[in-house]
């Protein structure tokens, strides 16, 4: 026992370890006007046991922070993997392009500093990650370091003062880079003087960044589509509208049955709310919200797809209603209701709704699965072979003219990109990489755990002294990279791209990585939009924060 709790071997610092992780998450429950510091209490618990002098053993730590490390952005990148891309086309391109001009900003808001200053080029980009709350940026900043002045990251064990003079900067940025962002969001909503109930019902109405599937019914009053066969019409207009049934005196017809068109036909349809007003003059009026009718056995249901050899087909593929007599209206995957489109790929997972004959729709619900107890299942081999994959891309050299040192992805980039390819090119390879969302995220909330807290019990007794002689310094860094490149952007994302304040609110915590952030401005706007553009510029911020990181590093070694 006495070595358990005063030697520095392993079970030593696992408790160590263990223990300032449980006490940070547990003050991460703190709010304060809705506003959390969340897991980064993880990194200051563990700078105050190291600044007591809590000893641990440091080769075990740097295997577990190059492990958390891991764990955390193989998660992040095969969950945001199946929709990166399509988050670059339309408004999403807006928002990335964005996004880049934020990150060319906080790099050249390093060099700026760093050039009138003269402060240790690492340390300021310990400074610039804590800004962002960038925390695989940290760990790819320690890592870049030692690779190219030592040749391996391992030298960390026995050279630390590099890694903790980058911990502490992140540290003292951390905190800063949440307030900042906070504050440039409130000086920008007095900027743009905005009124959050008129940017509403305007976002709303123009469609701007969201696809929100909606259902609705319409009474077809269109002289111009009488006599019309149901397919004949929907088909000549570019709208991402699926028809799930027609009514006609109090009698259902499936719309599998390509009806004629009548006047006074009711027509319940899924689609996106962009394209409401459209379908409205196609047939006519609106005339309120769908109601559940049955016609002899008819019905609707949610059915979930859980049979590993649909993953990555096709609807249009499966002959659903040819096969079946029934309509798929819509897809709900991840919590995200997605239009049924011939083109729309199937995932493990997925929840269909399906509307049809009852025993039509038991037939195919014995076809997809149905069964969730298939999910329960993790299915590991892609976790396990995409690390190993994204640490052998990670060392890979690539060279720039003018830099004595290669450039490598580091396991970080590495990883996170390989993540990223297997969540997207997954389906249409065969490999199911489905897991429950609540899997993903306890695997990405252990991978920053470790990470946080192995960071802060290396950062060293150092930081306490080193804060004092110069920390206010750092504090004021921190704010100009923090401020600075969030309000250009946001004023640039305004004027120029011609964003509304939701989508500015997303752009700005996405392209910081600043979830604290999103979560305090959702809970006081309340607006799905906020999140929507978050979830469109995170990926691409994370892969281009980190990969900045790096290369002002290795600049700093040239």
């Amino acid at each position: 026992m006495y070595d358990l709790f005063f030697s520095s071997g392993t079970g030593h610092s696992l408790m160590v370890l263990s223990i300032v992780i449980g006490l940070g998450l547990l003050l991460g429950k703190l709010k304060v006007k809705g506003l959390s510091f969340g897991a980064a209490w993880i990194l200051f618990v563990g700078i105050l046991f190291s600044a007591l002098g809590i000893g641990t053993d440091s080769l075990f730590l740097h295997f577990l922070k190059e492990f958390g490390l891991l764990l955390f952005v193989f998660s992040v990148g095969l969950q945001v993997g199946p929709g990166i891309f399509h988050s670059f086309r339309k408004e999403g391109l807006r928002l990335n392009i964005s996004t880049l001009l934020s990150v060319l900003l906080c790099v050249a808001c390093v060099l700026v500093i760093y050039a009138i200053s003269g402060e240790d080029l690492p340390s300021l980009v310990g400074s610039m990650t804590g800004a962002v709350t960038n925390t695989p940026g940290l760990g790819t900043a320690q890592q870049s370091y030692y690779d190219a002045v030592h040749g391996t990251f391992l030298a960390e064990v026995q050279h630390p003062e590099t890694s903790s003079r980058i911990a502490h900067a992140f540290a003292i940025a951390y905190p800063v880079g949440i307030l900042g962002v906070i504050g440039v969001i409130a000086l920008l909503r007095r900027v743009f003087r905005i009124d959050l109930e008129k940017e509403r019902v305007a976002s709303s109405s123009d469609g701007q960044g969201e696809e929100q599937v909606v259902s609705r019914v319409f009474e077809v009053e269109n002289p111009a589509v009488f006599g019309k066969h149901l397919s004949e019409v929907t088909g000549k207009f570019d709208v991402t509208a699926i028809i799930s049934g027609l009514t006609r005196q109090g009698k259902t017809i499936p719309a599998t049955e390509d009806p004629v068109l009548e006047k006074g036909d009711r027509i319940q349809a899924d689609l996106n709310l962009k394209d409401e007003r459209i379908v409205r003059i196609l047939f006519g009026k609106e005339v309120g919200l769908p109601s559940v009718v049955r016609s002899g056995k008819m019905g609707s249901r949610m059915i979930i797809v859980t049979k590993s050899g649909l993953n990555g087909k096709k609807l249009r593929d499966l002959s659903i209603s040819e096969k079946y007599g029934v309509t798929v209206t819509r897809v709900v995957r991840s919590g995200v209701n997605l239009v049924a489109r011939d083109d729309l790929y199937l995932l493990m997972g997925d929840s269909l709704k399906v509307i049809g004959d009852e025993e039509d729709i038991n037939r195919l619900a014995e076809f997809v699965g149905n069964s969730s107890r298939a999910l329960d299942k993790p299915n590991l081999i892609p976790v396990f072979i995409g690390i190993g994959l994204g640490i052998i891309l990670g060392a890979v050299p690539i060279r720039f003219p003018g830099m004595s040192h290669a450039a490598h992805l580091g396991i970080a980039g590495g990883t996170l990109l390989v993540a990223i390819l297997i969540g997207y090119f997954g389906p249409t390879w065969g490999i199911t990489t489905y897991t429950t969302a609540s899997a993903n995220r306890m695997i990405r909330e252990i991978g920053l755990s470790l990470l946080l807290g192995t960071v802060g019990l290396g950062a060293g007794g150092a930081f306490v002294q080193g804060f004092s002689l110069s920390g206010w310094h750092w504090i004021l860094y921190a704010a100009i990279i923090a401020v600075v490149p969030t309000l250009l952007t946001g004023l640039f994302a305004r004027y120029v791209m011609k964003m509304n304040f939701f989508q500015i609110c997303g752009l700005l915590t996405g392209a910081t990585l600043n979830s604290p952030v999103l979560d305090c401005v959702e809970e006081n706007y309340k607006s799905h939009q906020v999140s929507v553009s978050f979830a469109m510029v995170y990926p691409l911020a994370m892969f281009l924060q980190v990969v900045a990181a790096e290369l002002l590093i290795l600049l700093s070694c040239a």
